[in-house]
């Protein structure tokens, strides 16, 4: 810092004397922090999915007529009327709800269990006498194939969620996974039957309407997902009909 000097003459002699400024400056204070931004860790994403039966048809139909841009509020309605008429059917709804960012499910399931695995039929041989050589009786039965392997798989509907909101708070980045499980039947492999029962080996056969997807879409606005193919009556896709799959989202806030 130069301090500035103040030059006098005392007896023909030159004097400088220094002299301070009435104020110095003083250092600058830090600036007073920015509020932090909002944390949605607060909200809650509420998410319906529905699952909606009509023809194909109609189908084709609503999805030809002109619709705004912005959702799908308009064909959720028409829908809407055509169930309230009979001319539509709600096969399913489902609700979950999640926290920003974070990962959850819902179930209505039974568990189905089921053989995977067999063990091949065979004649039962015993020890001979003691003498340790396996003999075969004439009348001993046969067993029949043994199931040795198990698996599960849940029948009914799941839905797997993981909204996030966008800053604004008005959309919702959202990845879903919803799932309609049916056991339509079971396949033959082969026949067994014996004085004690019958031991076929069959294996299930299920009947699956899945959309595993990720969207955008506003808050508390109607979204059509995805369109199925429904099950007939013996199980096999029926291309006649169409599920349509729904989507909306709802923001709960749990501030106090």
């Amino acid at each position: 810092m130069n301090i500035p000097l103040k030059r006098l003459l005392v007896g023909g002699v030159m004097i400088a004397i220094a002299t301070l400024p009435h104020a110095l400056p003083t250092p600058s204070e830090p600036a007073p922090a920015e509020p932090a931004p909002a944390n949605n860790d607060s909200r809650q994403i509420r998410v319906q999915v529905e699952f909606i039966e009509l023809a194909h048809e109609q189908f084709t139909a609503l999805m030809s007529a002109e619709h705004p841009a912005a959702n799908d509020g308009t064909l959720r309605k028409q829908v809407g009327e055509l169930v309230a008429n009979s001319k539509a059917t709600i096969v399913e709804s489902m609700l979950c709800t999640a926290k920003h960012g974070q990962t959850s499910k819902s179930e209505s399931i039974e568990e189905f269990i089921y053989p995977t695995e067999f063990e091949p039929s065979q004649i039962p041989a015993h020890p001979n006498n003691g003498t340790g050589i396996m003999t075969i009786e004439p009348h001993d039965p046969a067993v029949g194939p043994t199931a040795s392997a198990w698996e599960t798989r849940n029948l009914g509907s799941t839905l797997e969620i993981q909204p996030s909101l966008s800053d604004d708070n008005k959309l919702v980045n959202l990845r879903l996974v919803p799932e309609l499980v049916y056991h339509v039947g079971n396949q033959l492999w082969s026949e067994w039957k014996d004085a004690h029962g019958t031991a076929n080996v069959q294996t299930p056969t299920f009947y699956t309407l899945r959309l595993n997807t990720r969207v955008v879409t506003g808050v508390d606005e109607y979204l059509l997902a995805a369109a199925l193919s429904p099950k007939n009556k013996d199980g096999f896709p029926d291309f006649s009909r169409k599920v349509m799959v729904f989507v909306k989202c709802d923001v709960l806030s749990s501030a106090r």
